[in-house]
């Protein structure tokens, strides 16, 4: 069986109540409002922290952002925590 394709899309300090898709009627997302119609939306997810570079780098190596010591934007580089 083949593996599934995924292909994550994160928007930039976005919250899940500026989504017309998520209820928001004050607002016009038509593109992502698609995204949540023909895929998923993670609308009860926390992130590991406010700030994106660390949040992302939560997510992407499944370690807190202080385990990877990234907890601020603008890393030039990965610490060798970040490699498994």
């Amino acid at each position: 069986m083949p593996l599934p394709n995924i292909l994550w899309i994160c928007t930039d300090q976005q919250r899940w109540d500026t989504l017309a898709a998520l209820g928001n009627r004050s607002i016009r997302t038509p593109h992502v409002d698609r995204l949540c119609r023909e895929g998923i939306a993670f609308s009860h997810a926390f992130c590991q922290s406010p700030i994106c570079t660390p949040s992302r780098a939560s997510f992407l190596t499944g370690m807190y952002p202080s385990t990877v010591h990234a907890c601020g934007n603008g890393n030039e580089s990965w610490a060798e925590a970040a490699h498994w």
